[in-house]
């Protein structure tokens, strides 16, 4: 094999990582975003029966934990993938398939739930405003759809796929991170780009704490978002380590889970 074809046989060799197939990752992804959907199922209808949910799971926590999970599996996708437009086809058949399935079905089935005539609905320039804005990942300019969910204290038609846009924004970025990683070193890189998330996602709330509005969005974007992905990624790179020392971590987990718990409770019972 010539220097060009070795080259062309893999994007990234270097930090290559052999995951056993049977990992129950996408297992882990589903139960997160089952938490989010019970938890949404209470903010959304306001059921009283429901609030149990709420007291036991936390949306924003799943949804850290569905973005840690992606982090490994989108860096391991990179690094397994033979070429840089094999990993962006890989990328674009796993999510937007069954993406444009969704936003296309709830558009055409809205219309069943809608205040709108099923004319007015079906011309409502919103109808195509919410097409257009969703099957680009730009969910913010429209969420809602015309009549549909407007008694609602949230008129949004699924809001949680803001996610995807962060989900595509990082498949776009990963090319650009290893290449980093390449230049300065795999841990230099990740500890710069865990650290500068972490920054920009305290920067914005403090100015949450001021202002709220328009902070509250950008904190939820990828910048902020970031250190969940790279957290995955660290978790691939160093899956043997963490393989090997299961049983110690798990427990440190959960003790750390059980201390932010107990801070959490005691910060709010000084508040209140």
């Amino acid at each position: 094999m010539d220097l060009a074809k070795a080259k062309q046989a893999n994007v990234s060799s270097v930090y290559r990582v052999n995951i056993p197939k049977n990992n129950n990752l996408d297992l882990l992804r589903f139960s997160f975003a089952f938490v989010v959907f019970l938890v949404h199922a209470y903010h959304l209808s306001d059921v009283a029966t429901l609030s149990i949910f709420n007291s036991i799971f936390s949306a924003k926590m799943a949804v850290e934990c569905f973005f840690v999970v992606s982090g490994f599996l989108i860096f391991m996708s990179y690094e397994h993938s033979s070429s840089l437009n094999r990993y962006f086809e890989k990328r674009a058949r796993r999510i937007y398939p069954a993406y444009f399935s969704v936003v296309l079905i709830c558009a055409i089935f809205g219309s069943l739930l809608s205040t709108y005539s099923y004319s007015e609905y079906f011309l409502s320039s919103e109808l195509y405003r919410y097409l257009f804005a969703n099957l680009v990942f730009l969910n913010f300019i429209q969420p809602d759809l015309p009549g549909v969910f407007s008694e609602n204290s949230l008129a949004a038609v699924n809001g949680a796929l803001w996610t995807l846009k962060i989900e595509v924004m990082f498949y776009l970025s990963v090319p650009i991170f290893v290449w980093l990683f390449r230049k300065i070193g795999l841990w230099q890189g990740l500890t710069l780009l865990y650290f500068a998330s972490f920054i920009y996602s305290f920067c914005m709330q403090l100015l949450i704490n001021k202002h709220g509005g328009i902070f509250i969005e950008l904190q939820r974007q990828l910048p902020g978002q970031l250190m969940f992905f790279i957290a995955g990624g660290a978790l691939y790179y160093s899956f043997n380590f963490f393989k090997n020392n299961a049983t110690l971590l798990l427990l440190i987990a959960i003790a750390a889970y059980v201390f932010e718990s107990l801070f959490q409770t005691g910060l709010y019972m000084l508040q209140h």
